[in-house]
C-alpha cells in the first residue's frame, strides 16, 4: 500500500468515501476485539468524512458558505476525534506492553499548516473589501 495515494484517495468522490468506511469498519472491529463493550460506526464515520470532504471542493466567500464552511469543519473535526478517540481506546485496551502515546514532527505539521490555512482564510475574508 502507497499511504500517500491512500491518504489523497478522499479526493475521489465515492472512493474515498468507501475508504473512509473500511477505515472505521477496521478500526470498530479492532476495538470490538480487545473491548466488546466499545466501538465505532463505520456509517457514521463515512458519513461525517462526505460532510467534511465537502470543505475541498468549494471556496467561496459569501455568508452562507461560510456557514457552511464552518459545519464541515465542525463534522471533519469530529470525525477525527471520533477515530482518534477509538485508536486510542484500542492502543490502551490491547494485550502486550504500553504503548506511549504521542505527537510525532509530522503531526506538528499538519496541524500547523492546517492552523495557518484557516487564519489566512479568516484574514482574507475580513481584509476583503465590502
Amino acid at each position: 500500500m502507497e499511504p500517500t495515494m491512500h491518504a489523497l484517495s478522499i479526493l475521489l468522490p465515492g472512493y474515498g468515501l468507501w475508504q473512509a468506511y473500511r477505515h472505521f469498519r477496521l478500526l470498530d472491529s479492532m476495538l470490538r476485539a480487545v473491548d466488546p463493550t466499545r466501538g465505532v460506526d463505520a456509517l457514521t464515520g463515512a458519513i461525517a468524512t462526505g460532510i467534511w470532504w465537502l470543505t475541498l471542493t468549494h471556496y467561496s466567500t459569501e455568508p452562507l458558505f461560510l456557514v457552511f464552511d464552518a459545519v464541515e469543519l465542525a463534522a471533519g473535526t469530529a470525525v477525527v476525534v471520533y477515530g482518534q478517540r477509538a485508536v486510542n481506546a484500542y492502543w490502551r485496551s490491547r494485550p502486550g506492553p504500553a504503548v506511549e502515546e504521542r505527537v510525532t514532527d509530522l503531526d506538528r505539521m499538519a496541524l500547523t499548516a492546517a492552523a495557518i490555512f484557516a487564519l489566512l482564510t479568516v484574514i482574507g475574508y475580513l481584509a476583503a473589501p465590502g
